[in-house]
């Protein structure tokens, strides 16, 4: 699903290696019997040369003469070991995926999930799950518990909701959905144009003292290293506040830095655990060897460890919120902390993505074009988890947008208060009762491996998604 920079040590070693066979501009020898054009053979040249060498599954790559493919972009995906790989992905917008990296989009500025209205219906309706402040959408009065049913007047299908909600100007249809499947449109209607926004990934920090505890409440919705300082800043206020325990909302949050991953699990760790191995990053040869050559005797390549930090909340459990949407750096503040703490995991199961990527971009070569390949499989301490599915949670939950997120009576916060303290929320949903008052179908495409797929992270035209 989506992608991952490495560790800023990493990708500066990483830049180096890709140097070291790249830098041969010439194109390749044999016969061109398709007439590519030289800009083509170069990009192809490029892709080849570094899939090769960096690539997770590089061995297990089919054998493509890139002399004799037409399309760089299809060529880059027919490589891709498709049987586990769903997030390598190829780009012509270099600078767009270097500002989506930092947090910079255009957007609209909320994240929505989809619906099937029934299972015998194409009826699609939409959830607002969050609005990011400060955006069109928070300035159009648009909320979480708000449902959509139409753009610019046509009613969302599992046809046409993709074209609907890839545009950069268009007018959402509010609704309630009726016991009965009809849905009585509600007004105003909400008018919404992209703009190019810098989006902070923590988008709610709160203390919550209930029964006589104090818990802290994160909703932290991509892993931006740019926003590191702030994220220490939220753990510095934790810890000067004494909190006990901590929920961390990781819903809606497809991933991000390693880098940033490895710092959040250190802040929330035991202590007395620093230097300890948190994450085992596994490459293919090319690259295993290549680390040993340039830095021999240094581990910290292939092991990231516990890091000392004055923010170290020294918990002994903590709550982590999910979806299927939670995927990669999200899942790794989990499943890395599992060996030394209890971590209890409410809501669906996660993506399922124990890999990072890396970016790679040869201005002279692939021109505005880079590629993000998989080149590494982070492990565990003790290697404890099934890599070939996704996180099952302690405690399944499925969304309902009732509440505002804070809200202690929203249904995930609900269930994680109830799990530390042992009390239910006065006015919480306390039981997993059938969910036909919200819908009666189902998440539709929730599981779309499609090549648009690929890019979520920055190029936002898929369901499921921030707009």
């Amino acid at each position: 699903m989506t992608a991952y920079i490495y560790t800023k040590r990493i990708l500066l070693s990483f830049g180096l290696a890709v140097l070291l066979f790249s830098c041969d501009d010439d194109i390749p020898s044999g016969e061109n019997t398709n007439q590519i054009p030289d800009s083509v053979l170069l990009i192809n040249n490029f892709i080849h040369d570094n899939m090769e060498f960096a690539y997770y599954w590089n061995d297990l790559m089919p054998d493509l003469d890139p002399k004799q493919q037409t399309d760089p972009e299809k060529y880059f995906y027919d490589l891709l070991y498709d049987e586990i790989d769903r997030w390598s992905f190829i780009t012509d917008d270099y600078q767009g995926l270097i500002d989506y990296f930092s947090g910079i989009q255009k957007s609209t500025g909320y994240s929505y999930r989809l619906y099937k209205v029934s299972d015998e219906s194409n009826d699609v309706v939409g959830f607002v799950e969050y609005v990011n402040p400060n955006t069109p959408a928070s300035r159009a009065g648009l909320k979480r518990t708000d449902m959509f049913f139409e753009v610019d007047g046509e009613k969302l299908t599992t046809d046409n909701y993709q074209t609907l909600l890839s545009k950069d100007e268009y007018t959402l249809t509010l609704g309630e959905l009726n016991e009965d499947l009809t849905i009585t449109p509600l007004s105003p209607k909400i008018d919404l144009i992209a703009e190019t926004l810098t989006i902070n990934p923590i988008l709610l920090d709160t203390i919550i003292e209930y029964e006589g505890e104090k818990i802290g409440y994160l909703v932290y919705n991509s892993f931006v290293s740019d926003y590191d300082s702030q994220l220490e800043d939220v753990f510095g206020k934790f810890k000067e506040a004494g909190i006990n325990d901590l929920v961390l909302d990781l819903r809606y949050n497809y991933g991000g830095s390693v880098n940033t991953a490895v710092m959040l699990a250190s802040m929330i760790v035991p202590a007395g655990n620093e230097g300890k191995v948190l994450l085992n990053n596994d490459f293919n040869d090319n690259l295993s060897e290549y680390f040993k050559n340039q830095y021999p005797g240094d581990e910290s390549i292939f092991k990231d460890t516990i890091r000392s930090t004055p923010n170290n909340l020294n918990l002994s459990r903590y709550v982590a919120l999910t979806t299927f949407k939670t995927a990669s750096a999200s899942e790794m503040v989990i499943y890395t902390l599992m060996p030394y703490m209890d971590v209890i995991q409410i809501g669906e199961q996660t993506h399922g993505k124990y890999y990072a990527s890396i970016t790679l971009h040869d201005e002279e070569r692939s021109k505005n074009w880079a590629i993000q390949p998989i080149v590494m499989r982070a492990e565990n301490a003790d290697n404890s988890i099934d890599y070939s599915q996704g996180l099952i949670p302690d405690i399944e939950l499925r969304e309902r947008y009732e509440y505002q997120l804070g809200d202690i009576r929203e249904k995930f916060l609900a269930q994680a208060l109830f799990e530390l303290t042992g009390v239910w929320p006065e006015g919480s949903t306390t039981t997993l009762k059938n969910e036909i008052s919200q819908i009666k179908g189902q998440v539709i495409n929730k599981d779309v491996t499609t090549d648009n797929r690929r890019y979520i992270m920055y190029k936002n035209i898929d369901i499921d998604i921030n707009r």
